[in-house]
């Protein structure tokens, strides 16, 4: 270890609140190495450092992960608002349009180990995934009802949507 290192290795630990409770001195060998020390020596001379003082502060502890009421624990956020934005309500999907974009809302955002649920006239569509946005394909043409839930890492349902109702049109084909 070279002298450099030393001093600044002995500098950074005068940093530590717990090491300089008391006083600090620099004392300098007849070699020319200074060391710092909190008791110094009785054969050398010894100088008095003035530190700063320094800010602490104490980080709050995490929440505990203990149960509320209903499912939600401490360290999660009950969701305040869930709901579908696109399609509207009673909306119409023109012929020709070959996707139909459902699109969530949510407050506060999706949790990160929270996952979404897609259904599709009452249907699971795939596996729950952590997206807000999703495009279905390939509808039948006709009425068709749209809603989701959230799905915590628990895997129960923390929110769920309203219903939406919406309508596919396709060209007819007269043979």
């Amino acid at each position: 270890m070279t002298k450099t290192s030393a001093i600044l290795i002995s500098l950074a630990m005068l940093t530590t609140p717990a090491l300089f409770a008391g006083e600090v001195y620099r004392v300098v060998s007849e070699d020319g190495e200074v060391t710092f020390t909190d008791s110094p020596p009785t054969n050398a001379e010894a100088e008095a450092v003035n530190m700063p003082k320094t800010n602490i502060a104490i980080a709050p502890a995490p929440p505990a992960k203990t149960k509320t009421d209903g499912d939600v624990t401490e360290d999660e956020v009950a969701y305040t608002s869930a709901r579908i934005v696109q399609p509207s309500y009673n909306a119409t999907i023109p012929p020709g349009q070959l996707d139909v974009v459902v699109q969530l809302a949510l407050k506060p955002l999706l949790q990160s180990n929270h996952l979404v649920q897609l259904y599709i006239d009452g249907q699971k569509q795939g596996p729950a995934i952590a997206a807000s946005t999703f495009t279905v394909s390939s509808l039948d043409r006709g009425k068709h009802s749209v809603h989701v839930e959230i799905i915590g890492a628990d895997k129960k349902r923390k929110a769920k949507t309203q219903t939406v109702t919406f309508h596919v049109k396709q060209h007819s084909s007269n043979h």
